[in-house]
């Protein structure tokens, strides 16, 4: 399994669809080369980078939560 961290677009670039297309072809590659399982986590507020995410084909299949006291 891998897992993929700090999926980033410039925020005057956003809209275009850059974030999906480069998040899809990371994916292929990954899946292609080195891991069939492909994996991110996602702040349950960030409903955009949710929504890609989806696009590509990512599923919630758990939950993570942090308690900082």
């Amino acid at each position: 399994m891998a897992e993929i961290q700090g999926v980033w677009v410039e925020p005057s670039l956003r809209g275009f669809g850059l974030g999906r297309e480069g998040l899809a072809l990371v994916c292929e590659t990954i899946q292609a080369a080195m891991a069939p399982t492909v994996s991110l986590y996602v702040n349950s507020f960030n409903r955009e980078a949710i929504e890609s995410y989806e696009a590509v084909g990512f599923r919630r299949i758990g939950t993570f939560s942090t308690v900082m006291l």
